[in-house]
């Protein structure tokens, strides 16, 4: 690989640029761009990534970052590449887990800080109501939308819907947008981003240039993964198309013979009835014939009229 610049999608990348004790600011930059004004940050610490569960048969997740401030909000960011199975639940799992965590034993009155869980996706969600949101912010609301519980909040940013060009970068938030989606393509700090010094040392963090010999080879073993990760989930979402194709086809052949039988069924029985009355129709003008033959014959009437009026045969007759 000849990037310039890291791949932020990359575990090594992501952690890199946004996960560095000595530039939270750049995190901090990343988060407020995101965050409703009653949430902006001033300073944040690092906590344990691993979040440690009550039981031993509880899964143990590990976090991209997991963050506090001072005033105890938390914030829980995750980079994700590709969609995978129970996406949601592990996101919702992620964010209870940190929660449960604050709660001390023998606490008498439970008073939670606000907490937030910050989703990076590199993919857009194939569930409805999300293809066209490149932020969704879910929060508690009971069934009349009114929200019933502000100090939770899941943020989800979907880059791949982010369209804007360089000459249409107005805010922080574009501009952390447009980093996340075109860094490895680019060559240089854009224009647009000016002399700001947290997306100058972002850019710099971000340098594979200015990485040791063992952290290129930690960056090319985090970007092989990311390329492995992929390219299982792509083919186990073809081979799932495939045998969803074989069992439709199979399912189509299935109710094509039953169809099939229905409708052989169904002419059957009509062309039974058709030929039913047919042959019912023949006998009454059989039995007819010959009662009209049989009155004829009484009456003195010649041989030769009968046949002709009732088209029997003398023999028949």
């Amino acid at each position: 690989m000849k990037d310039k610049y890291v791949n932020p999608y990359t575990d090594f990348g992501f952690k890199r640029i946004f996960g560095q004790e000595a530039n939270k600011d750049i995190l901090i930059s990343f988060l407020n761009s995101i965050l409703p004004p009653q949430h902006q940050i001033a300073e944040l610490d690092f906590l344990n990534t691993e979040q440690i569960p009550p039981r031993k048969d509880v899964y143990r997740s590990i976090l991209d970052l997991h963050c506090v401030t001072p005033s105890g909000e938390r914030f829980i960011v995750e980079m994700q590449q590709k969609l995978q199975p129970f996406f949601m639940d592990r996101s919702v799992y992620y964010t209870a887990s940190a929660i449960t965590n604050m709660v001390k034993r023998g606490d008498d009155a439970i008073k939670l800080p606000a907490v937030y869980f910050i989703g990076i996706l590199n993919f857009v969600h194939t569930e409805a109501g999300w293809q066209d949101l490149l932020v969704r912010e879910i929060t508690l609301k009971d069934r009349d939308g009114v929200e019933v519980y502000k100090k939770l909040r899941m943020i989800f940013i979907q880059t791949p819907l982010f369209t804007k060009t360089e000459n249409e970068l107005m805010t922080t938030r574009d501009k952390w947008f447009y980093f996340l989606q075109k860094l490895p393509a680019l060559e240089s700090i854009p224009a647009a981003f000016g002399m700001d010094p947290v997306f100058v040392r972002a850019f710099e963090v971000a340098e594979t240039a200015n990485m040791s010999e063992a952290e290129q080879l930690a960056y090319f073993k985090s970007w092989d993964d990311m390329v492995t990760l992929k390219a299982i989930i792509d083919y186990d979402k073809k081979v799932a198309r495939e045998e969803g194709l074989a069992e439709g086809r199979e399912e189509g052949r299935e109710k094509g013979k039953e169809e099939g039988l229905a409708e052989g069924m169904e002419k059957g029985l009509v062309k039974g009835k058709a030929e039913g009355l047919a042959e019912g129709i023949e006998i009454g003008r059989v039995k007819n014939n010959r009662l009209n033959a049989l009155k004829m014959k009484a009456e003195g009437c010649p041989m030769s009229l009968i046949t002709t009026v009732t088209g029997l045969t003398e023999a028949d007759l």
